[in-house]
């Protein structure tokens, strides 16, 4: 009988608080709810596709960049149903958007619209080709079915870096040129941070 995903055994990385200070500061508390409440969405529409296929969790890691979820039964998933884990966050995110924005029409306006922005804008964040996001895995797997796992983690490590740094360029042109937009630098060089050290642990690995 397979081990339940909800079992694991959960860690908080100091970068979520400090993205959470830093949110405080900076946003009304509305806007950090409504993030707060769709990333932990995100995860759990995760968790339930893990749970579907019987993949069991061993450590789920709170991070700036959202939550690394150690689960070596994955490996052994065709790139279909990886493929399904990747996004059914983002599935889950879409869904409570489109149904808080039909909400938002009848009642409760401005918190509909708050909370559906904020799955909107996870979504996209998750959806961007930079590791560790949902987007550089989903492309990793769709490469790898196509052009084998090899020359997919090689194209998605190039692709993830270019974006990562193009993505600082424009948080500090946020920040420095208009003095605004510090939660994205933050975030733009906390995904650099995550491709680099991915791509670390990569070279490591093939090199064992």
């Amino acid at each position: 009988m397979p081990q339940r995903p909800f079992s694991a055994d959960v860690r908080v990385n100091a970068s979520f608080w400090l993205l959470m200070l830093l949110a405080v500061i900076v946003s009304p508390l509305t806007v950090v709810a409504a993030i707060l409440t769709a990333a932990a969405l995100h995860e759990l529409g995760h968790l339930a596709a893990m749970r579907y296929y019987g993949v069991s969790v061993k450590h789920f890691r709170l991070t700036a960049l959202g939550a690394e979820l150690d689960a070596p039964a994955l490996a052994r998933l065709s790139y279909g149903r990886e493929l399904i884990i990747t996004l059914a966050g983002v599935t889950v995110n879409l869904f409570c958007a489109i149904l808080l924005a039909l909400l938002g029409l009848r009642t409760w306006r401005e918190w509909c619209f708050v909370f559906a922005g904020a799955h909107l804008v996870l979504a996209a964040f998750n959806l961007l080709p930079v590791v560790p996001l949902d987007g550089a895995r989903a492309l990793c797997l769709a490469l790898s079915f196509f052009l084998g796992p090899a020359t997919g983690e090689r194209i998605t490590a190039a692709v993830s870096l270019a974006c990562s740094l193009a993505l600082c360029a424009l948080g500090l042109k946020l920040s420095l040129g208009l003095h605004s937009g510090w939660l994205f630098a933050f975030a733009a060089f906390g995904l650099l941070w995550g491709t680099l050290r991915q791509l670390g642990l990569a070279r490591g690995a093939k090199s064992v």
